[in-house]
């Protein structure tokens, strides 16, 4: 008697952890859609309001780049020569860097590290 008792019991109390999991799962499911819908909105109204911002900027980008292209087209000379300048200044610094890490030479019968 006292066994059926206790499989009773047992059977009570996991009868009330699954009622408490299946609640506790609805519980997470309600906050986990409370959640989303809350990022959902706030990514919605980030993206509202930098959207303007962005597209002030591309026009401008668009409108900076003409006028520095049609600069370079009426001063080709004088692009020509910045242009040249700034490649020789970058050859210049990689040929420093370059010269500096440089291992130092040794003879070829000379093999150890």
């Amino acid at each position: 008697m006292a066994n059926e008792d206790n499989k009773s019991s047992i059977s009570k109390d996991i009868a009330s952890l699954q009622q408490d999991i299946t609640r506790l799962q609805k519980l997470v499911a309600a906050r986990g859609a409370e959640a989303y819908s809350e990022v959902s909105d706030r990514a919605g109204r980030a993206y509202d309001a930098a959207a303007p911002a962005a597209r002030n900027a591309i026009t401008r980008i668009r409108s900076e780049g003409a006028a520095a292209t049609g600069a370079a087209g009426e001063h080709i000379a004088a692009t020509t020569t910045a242009l040249c300048l700034v490649g020789a200044i970058g050859f210049l610094a990689g040929y420093l860097l370059a010269s500096q890490s440089a291992p130092e030479p040794r003879p070829w019968w000379n093999t150890r590290t």
